[in-house]
């Protein structure tokens, strides 16, 4: 590896690290400000488990465990250290997406073991499958550039089934209807999607395994930018203008085109991010009156559904330059798999964290709000 890929590596990473200022900021916005502050203990704390986890067992179910020696003991050459810099902070960002499923109720405690079980072991096993040469020793054809599939279907999942199993907030359903809890603070909420949008450039663009002519690194940025473009426009009119949903379909376009960024046409690109943006309000509406699990912020439309729809859009060959390196069967056998593990891991790991030391905060600290409550602060002050 040359110096500049190396350089290159941790350019695409710090990007990527701050990706979580924009999970913050766009969370926190979508629920009350009561629970703001202990939100934000969550964030922390999922951070710092993946990293350890990952550091110790999850890289070397990813790519091979005689790598975790000289990872550990710091004896590694450049493209090693490189690689994992990269590939812990997609470890970190699927981690991650649990909270938005789970926000104003789960216990600080199972939440940060819960992630050091997902961050050290279930993630890198989907990581292995896609990127580890898991699904190509299977003979399946699976193109997932930058982690529709591994990241973000898995990642959204994984919450939905956290959130299954802590059950819906106090007050949310109504003699078995939901009812809206409106968050309380929309500008930051959209700012976070800028500012993950932001991040997306290192996401996607640092997929890249060199930096080489920068051919396909203008590709990839082209084809992100446009599927932005089509998120936004999607979740704008599915939604009649609804400045979250606007936002988050931004987001639902971004999780979309990572699959095949590096193969779609830049109208390929739109169309996926238009197709991401514009289920939302669908997804949503199912999720929550059919399925009554309480998704706080959305990301089953926004993770989960898009990341499905990216990583079966990138077989279809009218979106893409060669459809001669994808399969649209293989496609589909991988997304199912990653959901496979996604739901099947995240119900063992959430139901056995909450048989054994109980999931969800007590209702007293839940209805008086978790700031107060248990942290004893508040986010905002009132003077």
């Amino acid at each position: 590896m040359k110096g500049i890929d190396v350089f290159f590596f941790l350019w695409a990473a710090s990007l990527i690290f701050f990706m979580k200022a924009g999970f913050i900021a766009l969370e926190i916005g979508q629920f009350r400000a009561k629970n703001v502050a202990y939100h934000c203990v969550l964030k922390l704390l999922d951070l710092a488990a993946v990293f350890i986890a990952y550091l110790f067992i999850g890289y070397g179910i990813s790519y091979g465990f005689e790598y975790i020696y000289p990872l550990i003991t710091g004896n590694f050459d450049a493209e090693l250290g490189a690689w994992w810099m990269k590939m812990v902070m997609f470890a970190a960002a699927a981690v991650t997406i649990i909270t938005g499923g789970v926000a104003e109720r789960i216990k600080i405690l199972p939440y940060f073991i819960g992630a050091l079980i997902v961050g050290g072991i279930l993630y890198p096993i989907v990581e292995h499958l896609a990127w580890g040469g898991g699904f190509a020793s299977l003979g399946i054809n699976y193109h997932d550039f930058a982690g529709s599939g591994v990241v973000h279907l898995f990642g959204g999942l994984v919450g939905l089934m956290a959130a299954y199993v802590l059950g819906p907030r106090i007050g949310k359903y109504i003699d078995g209807k939901p009812r809206a809890i409106p968050g309380h603070n929309i500008p930051i909420a959209v700012l976070g999607a800028f500012i993950l949008a932001f991040g997306w450039y290192g996401f996607n663009i640092g997929s890249a395994s060199a930096v080489g002519d920068g051919l396909e690194l203008v590709s990839v940025a082209i084809a992100t930018t446009m599927a932005l473009a089509g998120g936004i426009i999607g979740g704008a009119l599915s939604s009649k203008n609804d400045p979250l949903y606007t936002a988050n379909g931004m987001c639902a376009g971004l999780v979309a085109v990572c699959s095949g960024v590096d193969l779609f046409t830049p109208i390929g690109a739109f169309i996926v991010g238009l197709i991401a943006g514009f289920q939302q309000p669908f997804t949503f509406k199912f999720i929550e009156e059919k399925l009554k699990i309480d998704d706080v912020c959305a990301i089953g439309p926004v993770h989960a559904m898009s990341g499905f729809i990216g990583v079966v859009l990138a077989g279809v060959p009218f979106l893409l330059k060669n459809a001669n390196e994808v399969s649209l069967i293989g496609q589909i056998i991988g997304a199912i798999v990653i959901a496979l593990v996604a739901i099947v891991g995240g119900l063992i790991i959430y139901k056995g964290l909450d048989i054994i030391m109980g999931l969800r905060v007590d209702k007293k600290s839940e209805e008086e709000g978790l700031d107060i409550a248990i942290l004893q602060t508040s986010a905002y002050s009132n003077e």
